[in-house]
């Protein structure tokens, strides 16, 4: 397999999230400026990105943007829950995304019934999942902003998850931590 995280432009990243004049602008162009590289995401089976951050009112995390991508828009459409919507509170367990961002390490799965517990019970994630076409899903703690995450989903098997997708999560999501301060 080539190797495409070597071939991500991140300065041209850094450069698109420098640019937004907003925190909204921001959001957005963090889950869509990497499909800018079509070719290099293209070879890694990225699908979907999506950013999260701990809402420290309510206790939940909560989704706050999400790639504009055909396989993005696929599970929105279908879910019985609006996006906007799905607020995990933090102390939940079995959800990989509460347990990143409290471990500080990455997690991932193969079922999105552990990105979605409880908001969407195990068959409502997994329509959402399939409608997708996502295989396989990572989750990156932002070790540099208090109470955030990344999601990654692609639509490989986890087999053919290797150290090229895995350094492409670890360098981006180190960027967006810095991105957000």
């Amino acid at each position: 397999m080539l190797q495409v995280a070597e071939n991500i432009d991140y300065k041209r990243l850094r450069q698109l999230l420098e640019a937004t004049r907003s925190d909204q602008e921001l959001f957005q162009q963090i889950v869509d400026a990497p499909f800018e590289q079509k070719l290099q995401t293209a070879f890694m089976f990225l699908g979907i990105i999506v950013l999260l951050v701990v809402n420290k009112r309510t206790g939940t995390i909560d989704r706050i943007a999400l790639s504009n991508t055909d396989l993005a828009q696929n599970a929105r459409r279908v879910s019985v829950v609006p996006f906007e919507e799905i607020k995990i509170p933090l102390q939940t367990r079995g959800n990989i995304v509460a347990l990143a961002i409290k471990s500080r390490e990455a997690q991932d799965t193969t079922d999105w019934r552990f990105l979605f517990n409880p908001v969407l019970n195990a068959k409502q994630a997994r329509i959402n999942q399939a409608s997708a076409g996502i295989a396989y899903s990572a989750v990156y703690p932002l070790k540099a902003h208090d109470g955030g995450a990344m999601i990654f989903s692609y639509y490989q098997y986890e087999h053919g998850i290797g150290s090229d997708q895995r350094n492409f999560m670890t360098k981006y999501t180190k960027l967006v931590g810095q991105s957000l301060k």
